[in-house]
């Protein structure tokens, strides 16, 4: 009779090993890959945050993206996160803002490093634009919508520097919860 007690105590163990496995696959994998693509993400945010950082500190301070040199240097800047002159998986978009009155504001100048198709710039869209970043449209697309008293009161005569930096995130988003992309602005 003892013998077949032990037996019975062997075949308890090993079916609560299967139903730990079991369990442990249905819990622990997907709080594994959750984690991992938080993970990823939280990396990718303060990749982005620094890249738009470091492109207003410059834009503020005179370089002129217009030149591939300097655009070269921000592709440079940006590391891995997958950005050229013209594509990627990210944007920048730079933008002189001068005031014009009282919370009255222009975009006077406008540069778009990257994959301008992600996102456009929350602070309006220029309709006419020239090569070095001008803008030349007279009509009222040029107004910098959402900026001001909201962002920055501006009188007439101020210049405000703004950097917006989008990159996406589809390929860290490895649940398919997480937002598609990182957005983030600065004024200078």
């Amino acid at each position: 009779m003892r013998a077949q007690i032990g037996h019975n105590a062997n075949s308890k163990r090993g079916s609560t090993l299967i139903e730990f496995v079991l369990a442990g696959s249905f819990i622990f994998m997907p709080l594994l890959v959750g984690t991992a693509s938080i993970g990823m993400s939280i990396i990718r945010s303060i990749q982005v945050t620094a890249l738009n950082r470091d492109a207003g500190h410059l834009f503020a301070g005179g370089v002129d993206f217009s030149q591939t040199v300097n655009q070269n240097l921000l592709v440079k800047i940006a590391g891995d996160l997958s950005i050229t002159p013209g594509g990627g998986n990210g944007v920048v978009i730079l933008s002189e803002i001068d005031g014009t009155g009282v919370n009255q504001a222009v975009v006077s100048r406008r540069l778009v490093i990257g994959n301008a198709s992600l996102r456009a710039s929350s602070y309006g869209t220029p309709d006419g634009i020239d090569a070095s970043g001008n803008v030349t449209s007279t009509d009222g697309s040029a107004t910098a919508v959402n900026f001001t008293p909201a962002v920055l009161p501006m009188v007439e005569g101020q210049i405000a520097y703004v950097a917006e930096t989008y990159f996406s995130t589809s390929d860290y988003n490895l649940g398919g919860m997480m937002p598609n992309g990182i957005y983030v602005w600065t004024v200078f």
